[in-house]
């Protein structure tokens, strides 16, 4: 029996990445979910989780004890990076691979960034991923990596919110470079395809969606669903920097975000790097890693955009 452990299954990524796992599941493989709270694990992925015969736990990374615990018998263990961004987020991800390492695991899976196999002048998003890969690769475990390109539906759900804000427009600091903007729900379900054991292993995959689009493009593709009125408005990084952090936007996640006062959900680093991850190229290039590895051709942009209807912006 081939056991493996899912953390993270109370966010979206790692929720998908159950839920497909738990499809393909085969009747020798067993399924442990874990979550830092089980209780905010969706109940119909609890539901199924229960009906495979899967066990279901509390479990944070920032509790290596009862990591090394859990882990032992384990042969494979996932795990999604978190909100956080800096110090402790690189401590977590460690936390995860000494765990491993302590509890004899074979193999490891992680969902990394695109720009994290850079050695130098690394972008602010994919730093920390950068990092966590490096720490993989010298621990001897087994690996599985996905490097996702910039969620599309992250356009909607982050970015869309702040265009009535700003009159109705869209300010961004990606320069027109086009980017391979990619499904959550895609990448969710090819992560969990890496955890089931599909692809090889020690190799690194890059998910983007079927074609590289500008912000500008994706914006209107978004107008015309919805039939939002609004501007795209290029603005360089120092331009989007003074005007959102006038607006209260925390410089980092130790900044007061009491003082935001604007709709903008993200830290001003995370922000102004997304426009920077496209503008470098780091997006460009589009692969068939999703198709390879669910058998799904990825989402376009139209059908994430559908997908999300619920969440299109209106103009006020």
């Amino acid at each position: 029996m081939t056991k493996y452990i899912i953390t993270g299954v109370d966010g979206f990524l790692g929720g998908h990445a159950a839920d497909f796992a738990l499809d393909i599941k085969t009747a020798d493989q067993q399924i442990v979910l874990a979550s830092y709270d089980k209780t905010h694990i969706p109940a119909k992925l609890v539901a199924k989780a229960k009906a495979a015969g899967a066990e279901i736990i509390d479990l944070t990374y920032d509790d290596m004890d009862a990591m090394v615990a859990v882990f032992k018998g384990a042969d494979v263990v996932s795990f999604v990076s978190t909100w956080l961004i800096g110090e402790r987020r690189r401590k977590q991800h460690k936390n995860v691979v000494d765990a491993c390492v302590k509890a004899g695991v074979t193999r490891v899976c992680y969902t990394s960034f695109v720009g994290a196999d850079l050695d130098k002048d690394i972008p602010v998003l994919p730093q920390d991923h950068h990092y966590t890969e490096q720490v993989i690769f010298k621990s001897g475990l087994q690996y599985s990596i996905q490097r996702d390109c910039l969620y599309l539906d992250n356009t909607i759900n982050f970015f869309a919110p702040s265009w009535n804000y700003c009159g109705a427009k869209w300010l961004d600091n990606s320069d027109g470079v086009p980017g391979a903007f990619v499904s959550r729900e895609d990448c969710g379900r090819t992560f969990g395809a890496l955890i089931m054991g599909r692809g090889k292993p020690n190799t690194v995959y890059t998910l983007t969606g079927p074609e590289a689009l500008t912000n500008k493009q994706v914006f209107d593709k978004i107008c015309a669903a919805s039939g939002y009125k609004g501007e795209y408005v290029p603005v360089s990084d120092e331009e989007l920097r003074k005007y959102w952090t006038a607006q209260g936007v925390p410089e980092d996640v130790e900044g007061d975000k009491s003082k935001n006062k604007s709709p903008m959900p993200l830290i001003m680093d995370d922000l102004e790097s997304c426009g920077i991850v496209v503008r470098r190229g780091l997006m460009r290039n589009v692969t068939n890693d999703i198709e390879k590895l669910t058998g799904r051709k990825p989402l376009t942009a139209e059908q994430t955009i559908q997908s999300l209807k619920d969440n299109w912006p209106k103009n006020e």
